[in-house]
């Protein structure tokens, strides 16, 4: 399965490490679960994400 990259929000929209924040507004916020224990990656990174070195696909392939 492929799952594509939404150009608003770039990698971290797909990727096994972040957790979608959503508040009673209706924000949504996407966390790096990386920020909890490594130090080179932003607790909420300003999207959209291009790059990331710590980036894995939720499942099968990211098409861009």
């Amino acid at each position: 399965m492929t799952h594509s990259v939404d150009p608003r929000v770039g990698l971290c929209g797909v990727c096994i490490h972040v957790r979608v924040v959503e508040n009673l507004r209706g924000s949504r916020y996407y966390l790096c679960e990386l920020s909890r224990t490594d130090d080179r990656f932003v607790r909420y990174p300003p999207l959209p994400v291009a790059e990331c070195p710590g980036f894995e696909p939720e499942t099968g392939d990211v098409e861009d």
